[in-house]
């Protein structure tokens, strides 16, 4: 089902209340320049027996571009509110957990760090964490490439640095929807969320102390700008926490291995809390 607030599209699909949703709801936080689609490849498989909800990041797909600069509060109080509905569509009123890919994973963060109440359990996938001054060199390069040229040299580069010239070969539909996503996203929302992804959110790395959820920092082995090494920081940054590498994997593997990419969150997620 398709519906929106306050500028934001979003969908939900997979059980509402007690009847069928065995599990609390999911909510799914895309990264810059992609839109709630990422989830597609996988969103059957996690919405058996959960309500899962995904939507557009400000700027993004169907959701609004509010006027001026874009700050990490601005994608905090847009979650905040999906986290919201979230609960009231659930009629069972759980605590939704919270994913996020890239962009969506310091999204997913500084909600944990912010508001460590509002969700249940956290999942930060390709995160950055942390970086270093050379490691923050590439994305500055690429916004100022993107502020200069447009959308279309930052969609070729995107395909090259996160996918295998073999996996393109083999899932040539699959490249090409993500490439064309990136080169039809909108420039303006596209550099404003992209030099926030740039600058970081200044309350990290400290700020992870602060989230209590349970959480899993999950990557991909390939992933070079999203590090195993940070996924491994993230886990021993927060006070319950816990890192992954899917082996062979790089940037998008909801896209790229869909059955084990998925296979890894719901073993994170249907686990039973410790008491």
């Amino acid at each position: 089902m398709n519906h929106g607030f306050d500028g934001t599209n979003l969908r939900s699909d997979g059980p509402t209340g007690t009847a069928g949703a065995v599990h609390p709801p999911l909510v799914l936080v895309h990264g810059v320049g992609l839109d709630l689609h990422l989830w597609d490849l996988v969103v059957d498989v996690l919405a058996v027996d959960r309500l899962v909800i995904r939507y557009d990041l400000f700027g993004h797909g169907h959701s609004d571009d509010p006027p001026g600069p874009r700050s990490i509060d601005d994608f905090v109080s847009q979650c905040l509110g999906v986290l919201a509905a979230t609960t009231i569509e659930d009629t069972a009123g759980r605590t939704p957990d919270l994913a996020g890919l890239s962009l969506g994973a310091m999204v997913a963060l500084a909600v944990g760090a912010r508001h460590p109440q509002a969700i249940g359990r956290l999942v930060a996938m390709n995160a950055v964490f942390d970086r270093t001054a050379d490691q923050i060199e590439g994305p500055r390069a690429r916004l100022a490439l993107t502020a200069a040229e447009g959308m279309g040299p930052v969609a070729d580069l995107a395909i090259t640095r996160w996918f295998t010239i073999d996996w393109q070969v083999e899932h040539p539909e699959r490249a090409a929807a993500v490439e064309k996503r990136i080169r039809t996203t909108d420039l303006d929302g596209y550099l404003k969320a992209y030099g926030l992804f740039v600058e970081g959110d200044p309350a990290m790395p400290a700020g992870a102390a602060r989230i209590t959820a349970p959480t899993l920092a999950l990557t991909g082995e390939r992933d070079t700008g999203s590090t195993p090494a940070m996924s491994r920081a993230i886990a021993l940054a927060v006070v319950d926490g816990q890192s992954r590498v899917l082996s062979g994997l790089g940037h998008l593997p909801p896209i790229e291995a869909p059955e084990s990419w998925s296979a890894a969150l719901l073993e994170f997620l249907d686990r039973p809390k410790q008491p």
